[in-house]
């Protein structure tokens, strides 16, 4: 009996464990980015294999929402990377809004002077699962052929040096990517 009931924890505790990984799983990198359509701010859609087509370009998907203090200190960044890169076509930035209210995000990316896409999953539902997304701000960068290649967690939200190497960081994948043929 006692063996009986030692084996049923060892069991559970296993079983526990597995839900406990797959809970905090993300996507993984080398995978083929899935794809969406999502509407965006201005009233149009986005969709994220129109970017691998015609002229391929580098993707920097950030997930992110307006209530999540991280995501708030990583979008001035992303900012100046588009002003950067906006001339060079081979880059897309787009931010993916898991807010539940359209307006709040169209105030809030007009007070961030967010120029870059902004596209509207409410609540996460679209892509949430499908990107894996255990916590925002996800930054993903995928290259020209689709595939995830680079997947960042969070951002520093106190320390504006290691704001700085987190997005030089980015910025170095990002030219990575775009040497690549």
């Amino acid at each position: 009996m006692k063996t009986r009931r030692y084996l049923h924890m060892v069991i559970a505790l296993v079983l526990i464990s597995l839900a406990a990984c797959a809970a905090n799983a993300q996507i993984s990198t080398g995978t083929k980015a899935p794809d969406f359509t999502l509407p965006t701010l201005d009233g149009g859609k986005f969709t994220l294999s129109d970017c691998f087509k015609e002229q391929p370009s580098v993707v920097v998907l950030d997930i992110w929402a307006t209530w999540c203090p991280p995501c708030k200190a990583e979008i001035p960044y992303l900012v100046d990377l588009q002003n950067k890169y906006q001339s060079n076509k081979s880059v897309t930035i787009v931010g993916v809004a898991f807010d539940q209210d359209k307006t709040k995000v169209a105030d809030f990316a007009r007070s961030q002077s967010i120029n870059y896409t902004v596209v509207l999953d409410y609540g996460g539902n679209k892509i949430g699962s499908s990107y894996k997304v255990g916590g925002i701000p996800m930054t993903c960068l995928i290259d020209k052929k689709g595939i995830i290649r680079y997947v960042h967690n969070g951002f520093p939200i106190r320390d504006e040096n290691e704001q700085k190497k987190e997005i030089a960081k980015m910025e170095g994948e990002i030219k990575t990517l775009l040497d690549e043929k």
